[in-house]
């Protein structure tokens, strides 16, 4: 009797240590292009040394007036995050903009993987009053 093997093969694979308690803290495939999407919305542009190109300007506009020009820079800003990254394809972003909250959904299609996925964003802005 021949043995098919029916496990898909490893595609990707890095680490992460957000959300671990503890080891292991290795990613595969759709749960590591995720992780480093989500890593690159959530830095500040700027924030990393050596490459100032690198991340999100929506933090900027946390406290910016909802009109058409702050949803159109970004969705403009969260496409071109998507589109850096070749494993995946940007399909939609649905945007909502709250007093000093943005929320966007990113819908994202897989390449290798032949899956889609869903981003769920959200930028609040830390409060420090004590009133």
């Amino acid at each position: 009797m021949k043995m098919i093997n029916t496990c898909m093969a490893t595609l990707f694979k890095g680490f992460s240590t957000v959300d671990k308690v503890r080891a292991p803290y290795t990613l595969t495939d759709a749960d590591l292009v995720k992780r480093d999407l989500l890593n690159h919305f959530y830095t500040r542009i700027g924030e990393r040394i050596m490459r100032p190109t690198f991340g999100s300007v929506i933090w900027d506009y946390l406290m910016e007036p909802e009109d058409p020009r702050t949803q159109e820079i970004i969705k403009d800003d969260i496409e071109r995050i998507v589109n850096s990254d070749p494993r995946v394809e940007h399909q939609d972003t649905t945007l909502l903009i709250l007093d000093h909250t943005i929320q966007a959904e990113v819908k994202i299609k897989y390449k290798l993987l032949n899956s889609e996925d869903s981003l769920f964003l959200e930028y609040v802005t830390n409060s420090t009053d004590n009133a």
